[in-house]
């Protein structure tokens, strides 16, 4: 374990038009939570980037002498991994131990006195490859688009379950937990206590596992679900009510269709097919457009009841409230950017 030592190296000086800038050695200490630009003017944050306390970035520079604004290296950050944070955020030092910091605990999470268990919810199903025509970068879509998730291409992937109304969110979540809740700080949120059984299986039903996505749908919905089993529960619930979808005539239409258009009143006929009349009148169907087609992206399924292994589809469905189709059809997108 190398010791912080608190001082600094200059390295030297940029010629030019921007040799304000200082080349800097050494790593910057974050001490707080902050915005890590990627325009320190305009105050643009691709990818909402934030800092974590006590996590050491590779420090590249400072934007003058005495400046106020540090430029550090942040791994995966999209557009550009080289960031400016302010300098009241954390303190530069020439050797540091480079190991992430560890993520919050559940010590943030405290429970919220005679919650009920959501009966009143919303099941998000995306369609994979459509999804990543839009951010390739994900690390999930650089999988696909590479042919390491061929089942993605077969089946509905989890988004999420999101008790309802929207809003009911972060129940007894803290402010410093929320805070984190941006997709580059996502790592750094309480891991959901997942079995093993559990955790495989979402691994494979959720690619954006492989972006801590199951670490922000738990904080962000997770919590307001109330099940006594936890995040198991939540999750667990989640796979059951996935795999009934696959495993229906609305699976059987997304992969018999990649490449092909379909309207959104067929998929709202495959869920009457398998679900009963009705059914799919609590479907909403989500579009969206990567500059030249329209893409079939997520499905949004309206459910009313308690959900447990015995739970009939079909009828939490009939039980919730009717909702508009939303996007009148598109394209089942095939894997790859095209």
């Amino acid at each position: 374990m190398r010791h912080f030592l608190l001082a600094s190296a200059i390295l030297g000086l940029s010629i030019g038009p921007s040799a304000a800038f200082e080349k800097l050695e050494g790593y910057f200490i974050a001490e707080q939570v902050c915005e890590a630009y990627q325009s320190k003017n305009r105050q643009t944050n691709p990818g909402d980037i934030l800092t974590a306390p006590q996590l050491a970035y590779e420090l590249l520079g400072i934007n003058k002498t005495g400046g106020d604004f540090f430029q550090i290296h942040v791994d995966g950050a999209p557009v550009t991994q080289s960031r400016w944070v302010s300098t009241s955020c954390g303190i530069h030092v020439v050797e540091a131990d480079t190991a992430t910091a560890p993520p919050l605990t559940d010590d943030e999470i405290t429970p919220v006195p005679d919650a009920r268990e959501s009966t009143d919810n919303l099941l998000t199903l995306s369609w994979q490859p459509a999804f990543c025509e839009i951010r390739p970068g994900k690390q999930e879509c650089q999988d696909l688009n590479t042919g390491n998730l061929p089942h993605t291409t077969r089946q509905l992937s989890i988004h999420g379950l999101w008790p309802q109304p929207r809003g009911n969110d972060y129940c007894g979540v803290s402010a410093s937990v929320r805070n984190l809740d941006k997709p580059g700080s996502w790592h750094l949120l309480p891991a959901p206590d997942l079995d093993t059984e559990t955790a495989d299986a979402l691994a494979a039903a959720m690619p954006g596992v492989a972006s801590h996505l199951h670490h922000h749908e738990w904080i962000k919905h997770g919590t307001c679900y109330f099940g006594e089993g936890g995040a198991d529960e939540y999750y667990d619930d989640t796979l059951l009510l996935t795999g009934l979808v696959n495993d229906s005539a609305v699976g059987d239409l997304f992969f018999n269709n990649v490449g092909q258009e379909v309207t959104g009143a067929q998929i709202r006929a495959a869920f009457d097919q398998d679900f009963g009349q009705g059914a799919g009148d609590r479907v909403l169907v989500k579009c969206t457009n990567d500059g030249n087609r329209t893409l079939i992206n997520e499905i949004w399924i309206s459910l009313r009841g308690l959900i447990n292994p015995s739970s009939n589809l079909g009828d939490l469905m009939l039980a919730a409230i009717e909702t508009e189709m939303g996007c009148s059809g598109g394209l089942i997108d095939p894997t790859g950017l095209q």
